[in-house]
């Protein structure tokens, strides 16, 4: 074929590159299953195909040749120096269509799982971290202003149980990703009485996909990874807003090996690891877009846009979000934590006087939008005092018609003692959190459990797939 410059340049050979670099253990994976099935079927020519490939696995792939159409092609070339009867055996039922769905398949499942054990990774570091921070005390706000006092603990097993949930997503995506669309040729399916099961088998999927036309159309499922990969970026993006924040009031800081300082300023310790992660969450949406985008609105059939006009793109999500969570992680290892400007800045707010309006309710039998409401008065009358809440005591209640004790007011104008008596599930009350790090260790563990089984069985084909005499 005498391709137009142009197409070579902005296509086939990108194309080319992509396979080359990350598709190639895939492409005889699938390739080496069809030729077994062939082999089982007793095709002629499928065992010497299946040696052949087998010895091809370890070939280093030609560069880049113009007259060569894709590595499909390359790989038939060697091929059939190695034995015509092989390739014509191993074209058999075969078409690029389903073929190429197989591989795109292979690779992601393989990226998914490396997603999955990056989520747990930083979800290890947020418990460990929780661990060590269950009485110290920061100021959680609510439409950006301060609310109530709260544990770091209570905030960081906050954003692991998001985690949790994002790891629960990948495992059900995993469910649907890992279906065999082998054997489905161009759309119909063949003739030849090929055994789909026994490919799918081979390749540790779960099952062949039930519809031919289904198996080589169906762009769902990277439309699925770009949802969930946005999903995660999303949810972390909220975590390294809140970090940088801290971070530029002194709250927290990071490592020296993850900071910059200033050619003018000799004081600055930026934090931009936090912000390059924070960049590449947002370019793991941006290409999360891309892949959506090349699947809307096109035929339901076997077209370019799902299929190797996406990979690039999803190659792409991927490495974006490997890097933020690796950079997340990293930052979040090193953190330095300032619990005595965390403390003051709580016992020097109004944060506290939620609590003060629970004990008025408690200890007066008053109803809570009563008590709601002598906690604003107490606060109006301290601010034209220009007295702070922390300063107030049962004569200032006495003056609203309040009978409180001086030490039941300051247990409630108390941070600690505020988080002490929040004990209801979910609550920031150490023990009640503490307990719910221990629950989600277990939970932590079994989502590792699982990932690691996948893992296994997917390297177990491998190996079976690329030696002699499995």
């Amino acid at each position: 074929m005498n391709w137009n410059p142009t197409y070579l340049e902005c296509v086939l050979e990108p194309d080319y590159q992509h396979a080359r670099s990350y598709l190639l253990p895939q492409l005889f994976d699938a390739l080496t299953a069809h030729a077994l099935g062939l082999e089982r079927m007793g095709v002629p020519g499928a065992s010497r195909a299946v040696s052949a490939l087998r010895e091809l696995r370890h070939t280093p792939i030609p560069d880049y040749d113009p007259a060569v159409e894709d590595v499909f092609f390359a790989v038939d070339r060697l091929l059939a120096a190695v034995s015509e009867q092989a390739i014509g055996a191993l074209r058999t039922a075969l078409s690029r269509n389903d073929l190429d769905m197989t591989i795109y398949r292979l690779a992601a499942r393989e990226r998914l799982l490396d997603l999955e054990g990056r989520v747990e990774t930083l979800r290890r570091v947020l418990l460990d971290l929780a661990q060590e921070h269950l009485e110290t005390i920061m100021v959680a706000f609510t439409h950006h202003q301060p609310a109530q006092p709260t544990t770091l603990a209570h905030y960081l097993a906050g954003l692991e149980n998001v985690l949790s949930r994002d790891t629960a997503r990948l495992q059900d995506l995993m469910g649907r990703l890992n279906l065999s669309p082998l054997g489905a040729v161009a759309l119909g399916g063949t003739s030849h009485p090929i055994d789909r099961h026994y490919t799918a088998q081979l390749l540790a999927f779960d099952r062949p996909i039930e519809n031919t036309y289904d198996a080589v159309s169906a762009s769902d499922w990277q439309v699925e990874i770009a949802g969930t990969a946005s999903v995660i970026a999303t949810d972390l993006s909220r975590g390294l807003h809140d970090l940088l924040f801290w971070a530029s009031t002194g709250l927290v800081s990071i490592g020296d090996g993850l900071v910059q300082s200033s050619s003018v300023m000799p004081q600055k310790r930026n934090p931009v690891a936090l912000e390059h992660a924070r960049t590449k969450f947002s370019k793991a949406l941006g290409y999360a877009q891309a892949i959506s985008y090349s699947a809307h609105n096109v035929p339901f059939g076997d077209i370019n846009d799902p299929g190797p006009d996406m990979q690039e793109p999803l190659r792409l999500l991927w490495e974006e979000l490997d890097g933020g969570l690796k950079l997340l992680t990293a930052s979040l290892e090193t953190l330095t934590v300032d619990r005595e400007r965390w403390l003051e800045q709580a016992e020097n707010g109004d944060t506290l006087l939620t609590e003060l309006a629970d004990t008025l309710s408690r200890e007066l039998k008053l109803g809570f939008r009563e008590a709601h409401a002598h906690g604003k008065k107490l606060l109006k009358t301290l601010r034209d005092a220009q007295r702070m809440l922390r300063d107030a005591n049962s004569r200032d209640l006495e003056a609203l018609g309040l009978e409180v004790s001086d030490a039941a007011v300051r247990a409630a104008l108390d941070a600690h003692e505020f988080v002490a008596r929040r004990k209801t599930l979910g609550g920031p009350a150490p023990e009640v959190v503490a307990a719910h790090l221990e629950q989600a260790r277990e939970r932590l563990e079994h989502d590792a459990a699982r990932r690691l089984e996948r893992r296994a069985a997917f390297a177990a084909a491998r190996t079976r797939l690329s030696s002699e005499g499995s």
